[in-house]
């Protein structure tokens, strides 16, 4: 049977995972961007900052947690926990509720706008067929003006559409409005914005995730203006036709649109970074190879360290918050039988050894354990050293009926004395010990694909 609570814990920490890889990975792209400069050409940037946005999306620390560093206790839940994912969820639903409905809003708006836009006349359609061709576009792309449309606009994914003020503008002018926006359809820069949009969407607690959605719409820019440059054949007149264009008042903030200019301050880095880029001559493989080493070690240690770190937090966050098994009255033990069967252990099962610390052990003559067991595995604890007439007490407890789990110990000459559990809860037996010597413990399981088991082991008269 599916747990809720169990579904909610691993939503959440594959969410709050990926958020760290991702931001990592943004911090290390930051850096190295101001390291290597104008060494290295812009399409490089974009490209590894398209790859940060898609790992926001790829919950690789919670497959390194699930896979690699679960030890029984990782996505685990107590009372304590659970309460305090459900205030998270709750939380967190909140945000992207209201995130979503602010660049829905947008969305609907540039909807709207288009609504009450009308087609171009025939000269300017002739033009954007022929910049469309010098492009290599032979999508059908709808070309539309409208009165409340005051800056150059491209929207929409299954439909594209280009907007264009209702004004006359000169045959250069409206080439490079054109220019620009039909290279934002071939970058597919709309596509990209509503993977950025969604990011936020789902990552919105995160402080810094908006300089994120930022930033990938500044280098869209950046390439969308060092592409257009090259048809235009002029980077003043380009610049001069969107400064000119960024004297009118913005009619719609399209979050969800490539847009022919944002702000005055984005206007300035993107000329700085045009006449940067237009002064390489030529590609300095070296650098791009040391970045892109640099880059990918960097984002696999982060990943790991943040994986790790996490499975030891929430490790340590069960371990002081779980309530202890407790342990059956006479009554219900005597009610409880079991059948010991003895046998030679096999060799058809795969073996996970963990060995018991005897220094510990020898303290307290009891060592408890918290695991995972799966079908058809065996979990073997190594190193018991018990006496002739002493007990060997196992205890072991799950949040699951446990009739599939074999329970038992092996001696020296590899003979087994076990007992099947009876569709309980909780398991408790003392095995007698005829013979002193080295024994091991040992549990199995068969018919459910995993289960989280806790539990003791003792020596007792």
């Amino acid at each position: 049977m599916i747990d809720i609570r169990e579904i909610l814990v691993r939503i959440f920490s594959a969410i709050f995972l990926s958020m760290c890889t991702g931001s990592c990975m943004f911090v290390f792209w930051m850096a190295l961007r101001k390291f290597f400069a104008d060494k290295i050409r812009p399409k490089v940037y974009d490209l590894i900052l398209k790859i940060i946005l898609i790992a926001y999306y790829v919950p690789a620390g919670y497959l390194l947690v699930n896979i690699f560093f679960d030890n029984g206790y990782v996505f685990d839940f107590t009372g304590t926990i659970i309460k305090a994912f459900y205030a998270i969820s709750l939380f967190w639903l909140a945000g992207a509720i209201a995130t979503v409905l602010k660049f829905g809003e947008r969305t609907f708006r540039i909807r709207r706008e288009k609504e009450r836009c009308f087609p171009c006349k025939m000269y300017v359609q002739k033009i954007f067929e022929d910049c469309k061709r010098e492009l290599g576009i032979r999508r059908s792309i709808e070309v539309l003006q409208g009165y409340r449309i005051q800056i150059p606009m491209t929207a929409g994914i299954l439909k594209p559409c280009v907007f264009l003020p209702v004004e006359d503008m000169e045959e250069e002018q409206l080439k490079t409005c054109i220019y620009h926006e039909l290279t934002h359809y071939k970058k597919h820069d709309i596509f990209w914005n509503y993977i950025a949009c969604l990011m936020v969407c789902i990552h919105w607690y995160c402080p810094w995730i908006r300089t994120v959605f930022r930033k990938n719409d500044e280098w869209s820019e950046v390439i969308c203006d060092l592409s257009a440059i090259g048809y235009v054949g002029s980077a003043k007149r380009y610049f001069t036709t969107i400064f000119e264009m960024s004297q009118k008042s913005q009619g719609i903030k399209a979050y969800r649109a490539a847009c022919l200019f944002e702000s005055r301050d984005s206007l300035e880095q993107r000329i700085y970074y045009a006449m940067m880029y237009r002064k390489q001559k030529k590609i300095k493989y070296a650098a791009v190879i040391a970045m892109t080493v640099i880059f990918c070690g960097m984002s696999v240690t982060s990943t790991l360290a943040a994986s790790k770190g996490y499975q030891k937090a929430y490790t340590k966050w069960v371990q002081e918050t779980e309530v202890e098994i407790e342990e059956p009255d006479d009554e219900e033990e005597e009610r409880i039988s079991y059948e010991e069967k003895t046998g030679v252990l096999g060799n058809d099962r795969s073996e996970t050894i963990k060995k018991i610390n005897l220094k510990k052990f020898k303290k307290m003559n009891t060592m408890t354990f918290k695991n995972q067991i799966k079908n058809g595995k065996r979990l073997r604890y190594k190193g018991l050293v018990a006496k002739q007439n002493e007990n060997i007490e196992l205890t072991i407890g799950s949040q699951k009926k446990c009739k599939y789990i074999k329970v038992g110990i092996i001696d020296s000459q590899n003979k087994v004395r076990y007992i099947q559990d009876r569709d309980t809860d909780l398991i408790r037996y003392q095995f007698r010990i005829k013979e002193g010597g080295k024994y091991d413990v040992f549990i199995e399981m068969e018919g459910m694909k995993k289960m989280k088991i806790s539990g003791m082991i003792a020596i007792n008269d």
